[in-house]
């Protein structure tokens, strides 16, 4: 099969996530934001464990349709899909000097997905989220460090370029390379874009008769949800009904149990915290608009896109004072020492009584501007025209100059520039 299209983009994350009906990640919406740049130019790859699977123009065009739609209809009309690119054999997709475009972790740790990346001639260009689990296993479980690992090795060594989705992720990558000697790949900072959050009319806001505070984010350990449950525990204490009320929306992430534990056990808990697994843009955003301040107690990030919303509709934030907040923070959020009990409550009280801090940010929040993706995408784009090819398939586009193979590369680049 012949390539047509000066991009391939990886969608396997957007499938599974759609076949599942999972609520979307940051991870999702940065997916969403390619998908919705790169689709008039780009063919989808699917994967199965590293075996990849380049579809064709109109069966790309359907598959991006399908993804865009509401995500009530996607299994039903996946099926009809995925039936058609099966029956249509395993041809070779030859797509050498095309762009392959993986932004969503997915998969290229594995020797089954470097085999079809050298096989096929692509330059391959990963996006890397964050080092977390590599900087900070104890937040998550051996496999998933291990496999993140190979991800960040694998792309240093093999890739044509990297992006990093932010200046703290960028110089975690650099710590990794220096550490370890490594001699990278071109690698580009781009800050990610806003996500586009559904306008919801004032009207349909809940307006609350007491302070409530809302959190939003996976439910895992990095996420530091104990300590919000700890703040309300002490608050409900001391103030009895008159203690704020707080929303986590977010799904129960691996190594939750002990917050969910604690969370069902205590009845009186409940009642102050509420917890919404499966959230809707629209009802994000109307938690967020009511609520007296967004809490992001997070103990490490590699970017914070619901600190970036929050501040986008004018909500205050308080955050635990890490590099990823204050980079995307442009120095409006009011940041505590993700440890420090005693501060977390005394600022939630001083944002209760609308403080002056609070109102420090509202005035601040009117001449905030939030990251473009436009501004992405424009760093994305200029650097992409000049990408060069990674060692392997250098060489395999060296052996096939004068060659069909050289002359579909050469036109698949001049296509990427236009």
């Amino acid at each position: 099969m012949s390539i047509e299209r000066p991009f391939l983009l990886d969608c396997t994350r957007m499938v599974a996530q759609r076949w599942l009906g999972l609520t979307p990640t940051g991870i999702d919406r940065v997916c969403d934001a390619y998908r919705a740049h790169f689709a008039s130019r780009a063919q989808a790859v699917v994967q199965l464990r590293g075996r990849a699977r380049v579809l064709d123009r109109d069966q790309s065009d359907s598959l991006f349709a399908m993804l865009e739609a509401p995500h009530s209809a996607f299994r039903r009309r996946f099926v009809g899909l995925a039936a058609v690119i099966g029956t249509a054999g395993r041809a070779r997709a030859d797509a050498y000097g095309a762009i392959y475009l993986n932004v969503s972790h997915t998969d290229f740790d594995l020797d089954r997905h470097f085999d079809w990346v050298q096989a096929s001639g692509v330059r391959s260009v990963y996006l890397v989220h964050d080092l977390i689990p590599i900087e900070h296993p104890h937040f998550t479980t051996p496999h998933k460090t291990r496999r993140h690992a190979g991800r960040v090795r694998r792309a240093l060594e093999a890739a044509s370029g990297i992006i990093a989705n932010s200046h703290t992720t960028a110089r975690a990558l650099d710590a990794y390379i220096r550490t370890r000697g490594l001699a990278p790949p071109p690698i580009l900072c781009a800050p990610l874009g806003a996500p586009e959050l559904p306008s919801v009319h004032p009207a349909t806001a809940r307006h609350r008769q007491r302070a409530t505070f809302v959190c939003v984010g996976t439910i895992e350990p990095r996420k530091n949800h104990m300590l919000l449950l700890d703040i309300w525990d002490r608050l409900i204490a001391r103030d009895g009904e008159a203690a704020p009320r707080l929303t986590l929306i977010g799904r129960w992430g691996t190594g939750s149990q002990d917050v969910r534990r604690r969370y069902l056990a205590d009845r009186r808990l409940r009642r102050f915290v509420q917890v919404i697994g499966d959230c809707s843009d629209v009802g994000i955003v109307r938690h967020l608009c009511s609520a007296t301040a967004l809490l992001a107690p997070s103990l490490a990030e590699g970017f914070g896109l619901p600190v970036v919303e929050a501040l986008g509709l004018g909500v205050p934030v308080i955050a635990s004072d890490i590099p990823a907040f204050r980079e995307v923070g442009a120095g409006i959020p009011t940041f505590v020492n993700s440890a420090a009990t005693e501060a977390w409550i005394g600022r939630i009280d001083e944002f209760c009584a609308n403080g002056p801090e609070r109102r420090r940010q509202l005035a601040a929040l009117d001449s905030y501007r939030a990251p473009d993706w436009r501004d992405h995408f424009r760093l994305v784009e200029d650097w992409l025209a000049d990408l060069p090819y990674a060692g392997a398939v250098a060489g395999l586009l060296r052996a096939a100059a004068g060659t069909h193979a050289a002359q579909g590369a050469y036109r698949l680049r001049a296509g990427a520039m236009q």
